[in-house]
């Protein structure tokens, strides 16, 4: 028996290698993202996580990157005033 199969079962393995394959996967996402937004274009709503409502207090009219009446620097499409995504910055 070879020294690492007494370490990891074969399910145990698996396992790893799925969470480090969906580990790279969304770090390939993000900084994809990232460049988007380094670059000046808009990253799509869903990449946001946007939603129309607010979140816990937060919402997109108090925002640095919100644009009255309805759209934002880093998020593309319509974008509600009490809307919120991931990408909030709350102005000071």
């Amino acid at each position: 028996m070879a020294k690492w199969q007494s370490l990891y079962s074969r399910r145990e393995a698996m396992r790893r290698a799925v969470i480090i394959s969906a580990g790279g996967a969304l770090a390939a996402t993000l900084l994809d993202q990232g460049v988007a937004l380094a670059q000046g274009a808009k990253v799509a709503q869903s990449a946001a996580q946007y939603q129309a409502a607010p979140k816990a207090g937060a919402q997109c009219s108090g925002c640095t990157s919100f644009i009255a009446p309805g759209s934002c620097k880093l998020v593309s499409g319509a974008i509600s005033p009490s809307g919120w995504c991931i990408l909030f910055a709350a102005k000071s």
